[in-house]
């Protein structure tokens, strides 16, 4: 795209008998792109009016361009987003997410796509991520024409924690505070009638976050690499780690992308090849031992210790669709799901629930993520999933997200309910 612009503008110089692009201010360059808009006028006034805005993000995100020509490109796509956004917040009633400017700004969105290989960027990950939805969508239907009987929620999460093995120490799981009939174990003095969970928890806590719990390591950032299923992966094994040992440690994904054969580094891959391949692994690399690199085609690493009870022994596939048990399987542990990721609103989210139904409204995901919790925001008055991201703390909520449970889509706002999965641990 910059190679034609470089043309276009080449030739307008040119015809113009102006001096060469080089030697140009950045008024020059951009009024001769203002000269050929269809509302150059208006265009004018956008220009000298964010122009000082646009060199404080500048200036907040460390870019800098390589040529004076890029950055009135890039300043050009930033006014545009900017409107977006801008658009999007003055909506009303107020919208239940809001909007706002990130490293990401001055990208159109199927540059950001692009750089996170999404939407069609990302169709290797994304094939097989389809065919093993469609793999578990056969044996659930398989199951019911066994008449197999589904497990209502409080017996799934025993299983899940019979599965577990876990050493439970003193570590104490959600579903400890809760009896059989969804009332609270803990003894508060209080001998008022308590509260009815809402009707998609159905006896299970009204909230849960593991990030309050101590049980999720800071917000990191994949960069330019289609590395998004390791850092989901690594994620949940950090979690299932604090679980069973009470201790949080920041563990490597570059261990995992160099060493697993069955996934492909920074072009791609699935939460499930990861834990299985950990099955055959003594565990995984602190991060600090084996640091993140964003880079493909490194040799696998020996030299760094293993961290003991990150070893992955099994794990557990959640039914595509099904809300209850990915709220199950959260009360256990954060566990790794994919979503579409793909969409220009996503692309600026800032904060609140983001509850656009168009997104994933065919089932399509094409990026990995944490699942670290569930509530109720009052504001808006949705019940969400919270979900860490792996795009940097200057993204989102300070790396996070927040997404509606409820939704018309099959799979879910963002099709987050298309592919779940958690590791059980040694």
């Amino acid at each position: 795209m910059f190679q034609r612009k470089a043309l276009l503008l080449s030739f307008l110089i040119s015809a113009v008998g102006g001096s060469s692009v080089e030697t140009m201010s950045f008024h020059e360059v951009a009024d001769i792109y203002i000269q050929h808009d269809p509302n150059p006028n208006n265009l004018r006034l956008k220009v000298d009016l964010f122009r000082p805005a646009f060199t404080t993000w500048m200036e907040i995100h460390d870019k800098v361009y390589e040529t004076v020509e890029e950055e009135v490109q890039k300043m050009l796509v930033w006014v545009k987003n900017h409107e977006f956004i801008k658009a999007h917040n003055a909506k009303s009633p107020a919208p239940s997410y809001t909007l706002a400017h990130n490293s990401f700004s001055d990208k159109t969105n199927d540059e950001f796509q692009q750089h996170h290989f999404l939407g069609k960027y990302s169709k290797g990950s994304q094939e097989a991520m389809e065919e093993k939805i469609q793999e578990l969508k056969e044996q659930n239907a398989q199951a019911r024409l066994n008449d197999e009987q589904v497990m209502n929620v409080q017996q799934e999460i025993r299983h899940l924690r019979n599965l577990s093995a876990m050493s439970e120490g003193d570590v104490t799981y959600f579903d400890d505070l809760f009896d059989d009939d969804g009332e609270s174990n803990e003894d508060d003095g209080d001998d008022s009638e308590p509260i009815e969970d809402d009707d998609d928890t159905d006896g299970l806590p009204d909230e849960i976050d593991w990030v309050d719990a101590g049980g999720v390591t800071p917000v990191k950032n994949q960069g330019q690499c289609g590395s998004c299923w390791a850092f989901s992966s690594i994620g949940a094994i950090e979690g299932a780690h604090f679980i069973a040992t009470g201790e949080l440690v920041s563990l490597s994904e570059q261990n995992l992308m160099d060493c697993d054969p069955l996934d492909h580094s920074c072009e791609g891959g699935l939460m499930e090849n990861a834990f299985e391949f950990e099955e055959t692994q003594k565990g995984v690399c602190t991060e600090e031992a084996y640091p993140y690199l964003a880079e493909d085609e490194n040799e696998c690493s020996t030299d760094c210790d293993k961290v003991p009870t990150t070893q992955v022994k099994s794990y557990t596939d959640v039914t595509p669709g099904d809300k209850h048990a990915l709220l199950a399987s959260l009360v256990i542990q954060p566990t790794s799901i994919a979503m579409d990721a793909a969409g220009y609103a996503f692309q600026f989210y800032s904060g609140g629930v983001f509850d656009d139904d168009s997104c994933g409204a065919d089932g399509s995901i094409d990026h990995g993520v944490l699942a670290v919790g569930y509530g109720f925001d009052e504001e808006s008055g949705h019940k969400y999933f919270k979900v860490k991201n792996s795009w940097g703390d200057s993204w989102g909520a300070d790396g996070y997200f927040k997404i509606k449970r409820a939704s018309k889509n099959e799979f879910g706002t963002c099709a987050v309910l298309a592919y779940m999965t958690a590791p059980i641990l040694s």
